[in-house]
């Protein structure tokens, strides 16, 4: 098997079997996201220690109605995210970011397979949606008394 043989197979199982989609979890923090050329749009909440640099994520989940590839990297953020601090993924998402807008491989490994998608630049705002969606949530609290199902 090829390596992009390898990456499709991982995004392909990622967007059947999402990692983190329709979470229950007690949320302190999310945002939604919409991507325009797609229509993809998300909601990610997480649930954060505190709000400073050095809070460490406990978790991170999400609702998507999304493409394959922006459900598949909303699967590999929430599965890379956990006991991360803010500090960690905000470099991490700017890293990731970079390397797609740049069409170069992507020098996180465990978000390797979505360095496919520079081959494809209409689907590099796909890919970063959830990343730019998480970037937005670790600075907006919620309201607490608000069911996942209600965000």
């Amino acid at each position: 098997m090829s390596i992009h043989q390898l990456y499709h197979e991982v995004i392909k199982q990622h967007s059947r079997s999402p990692i983190g989609a329709g979470k229950k979890m007690a949320s302190t923090h999310g945002a939604d996201g919409y991507n325009p050329s797609c229509g993809d749009e998300l909601n990610i909440y997480l649930e954060l220690n505190a709000d400073t640099p050095e809070a460490e994520i406990k978790s991170v989940g999400f609702n998507a109605d999304a493409c394959a590839i922006c459900t598949a990297s909303a699967s590999l953020l929430c599965q890379h995210s956990a006991g991360k601090t803010v500090a960690e993924l905000l470099t991490d998402i700017q890293a990731f970011a970079q390397s797609l807008n740049q069409k170069s491989p992507v020098p996180i490994q465990s978000l390797e397979c979505l360095s496919a998608v520079v081959k494809h630049p209409s689907r590099i705002n796909c890919a970063l949606l959830p990343w730019q969606t998480l970037r937005k949530a670790m600075s907006t609290p919620i309201n607490s008394n608000l069911s996942n199902e209600q965000r």
